[in-house]
């Protein structure tokens, strides 16, 4: 058993290219490719997205673009 944990070790070492991607998968949902195409393009790009019938690339939204829900005029229930 330990044998099979010092390999997997020694795998992450050997491979610290392969060891990033999946931390960067995991954390941000993208692979290191798609960091890489969303950069080289100035779009939003995910090849996850091909598995839900959509672009692998999307516009990138600027700050002002994004759609916020103003909660501040909304009144507040007070139980009676």
């Amino acid at each position: 058993m330990a044998l099979g944990q010092l390999s997997a070790c020694a795998m992450v070492a050997a491979y610290p290219l392969t060891a990033a991607s999946v931390g960067t998968t995991v954390t941000t949902g993208k692979s290191l490719t798609d960091h890489a195409a969303s950069e080289g393009t100035g779009h939003d790009c995910s090849v996850m997205r091909v598995f839900e019938g959509k672009n692998v690339c999307e516009k990138r939204l600027k700050p002002s673009e994004v759609p916020v829900q103003d909660f501040s005029r909304q009144q507040r229930v007070v139980p009676k």
